[in-house]
């Protein structure tokens, strides 16, 4: 008998990782959650808000018992473990995975803003947010994010349980996907970050990247032309926006100058969307090239010949576990064109194991030569690593010991 030792390795993390998040019941800290404390709550100027935010983001001290900033449970994370116990249910049949799919539906359901908004979608997080560039985000805010998470989410479960309300809300969802954030650009269609007040002039290529994985994800139960054809127009602008060493800026104003830079696990992002719309495609040649040519990029450039990302390229450090993450299920998906693809996932998720999850099975949030900042965050580490070993588990077809 061969031992498949890599993917021993990682069920047992899978398992270590299940047990502490489930002793946690999925409430945790986030990397941006500085504003919800009682203290920085009336700050007024967006200057001083960053400021508090960004702060609190790299501190290697966890200061947010001190300051009163309390756990909570996060919409886009518990999309993401929802996607994560749909794959390892899928793979083991192991009725704790159901279960706790199970839990985490009923989390988005009760989180919907259908109420408010007409259609179901979703605010991403639990705490308020703003952004460097002044974006904001609040708890009763839909975007594009958390949204798209959600609908994947509840597809997935719906694909497990056939519960129709399931696929009634995706189904909602994915119009407001269309009727709310959907700009038909003559150029550059695309998506908005913001469904209310999302500004039409700045267009963000990975969360329309996002967006076309979600409905890509609803056109595998039901057929839809007018669907396709929007996913097709996205398509096209991720072809047309694609720079010539193959990647992608982080976001283009609508003319197409570039508005920002940021060489990060968003890369991922929008190779997970191509490839997730790829099938569906009539125009499949070009895409397919297209994503060769990303991954070609991502594998070469932002990661190290060991398994480890950089932070942004070309900053090297800190190595932060949403890059390894991403870079786990990017490249386990990428097996489907080429099999090759597969022993690189295996090669970062051995990496991140055996230099990021604490013993009692939790993931650090990030890594620099000397220190090592270890405050779990739960949606930006736990559910990312929770999705990504469940992909490369569900990819390697469950081998294990």
């Amino acid at each position: 008998m061969v031992i498949n030792i890599a993917q021993y390795t990682v069920k047992d993390s899978i398992e270590k990782l299940h047990r502490w998040v489930i002793n946690q019941q999925y409430s945790g800290w986030d990397i941006y959650d500085g504003l919800n404390s009682p203290l920085t709550k009336n700050i007024k100027t967006n200057f001083l808000k960053v400021l508090v935010l960004q702060g609190n983001k790299y501190s290697p001290i966890n200061i947010r018992p001190i300051i009163g900033i309390e756990k909570g449970i996060d919409l886009k994370g518990m999309a993401i473990f929802a996607q994560a116990y749909a794959s390892l249910y899928k793979v083991t049949g192991e009725q704790k995975y159901c279960n706790e799919m199970g839990k985490a539906i009923h989390f988005i359901k009760e989180k919907s803003l259908k109420n408010e908004q007409m259609y179901d979608c979703w605010a991403s997080h639990y705490y308020p947010y703003t952004g460097i560039q002044g974006g904001a985000l609040s708890t009763d805010t839909p975007d594009i994010i958390g949204t798209s998470q959600a609908i994947i989410a509840l597809i997935e479960s719906y694909k497990i349980t056939k519960n129709t309300i399931e696929k009634e809300i995706a189904s909602s969802a994915i119009k407001y996907l269309i009727n709310k954030m959907y700009i038909d650009d003559t150029e550059f269609p695309f998506f908005k970050y913001i469904g209310s007040n999302g500004n039409p002039n700045h267009i963000t290529l990975n969360a329309s990247a996002q967006a076309m994985e979600a409905i890509s994800t609803f056109l595998s139960l039901k057929n839809d032309s007018c669907l396709q054809s929007i996913c097709e127009k996205i398509s096209h602008t991720l072809l047309k926006t694609q720079r010539d060493d193959g990647s992608w800026v982080y976001s283009i104003y609508h003319n197409g100058n570039t508005k920002r830079i940021q060489l990060d696990f968003h890369q991922g992002y929008i190779i997970d969307g191509l490839l997730t719309y790829l099938p569906y495609s009539n125009d499949r040649g070009n895409i397919q090239d297209c994503i060769e040519k990303a991954s070609h990029y991502y594998q070469n450039v932002q990661f190290r010949h060991n398994g480890s990302s950089y932070y942004r390229y070309p900053m090297p450090y800190p190595i932060d576990i949403h890059n390894q993450a991403q870079g786990i299920i990017t490249f386990s998906k990428l097996s489907s064109l080429d099999s090759k693809h597969i022993d690189f996932a295996n090669k970062i998720a051995m990496w991140t194991i055996k230099n990021m999850q604490n013993s009692s099975g939790h993931f650090y949030y990030q890594k620099w030569p000397i220190i090592t900042n270890k405050i779990p965050h739960m949606r930006w580490g736990q559910a990312w690593m929770m999705l990504a070993l469940a992909t490369i588990f569900e990819k390697n077809n469950g081998e294990s010991l």
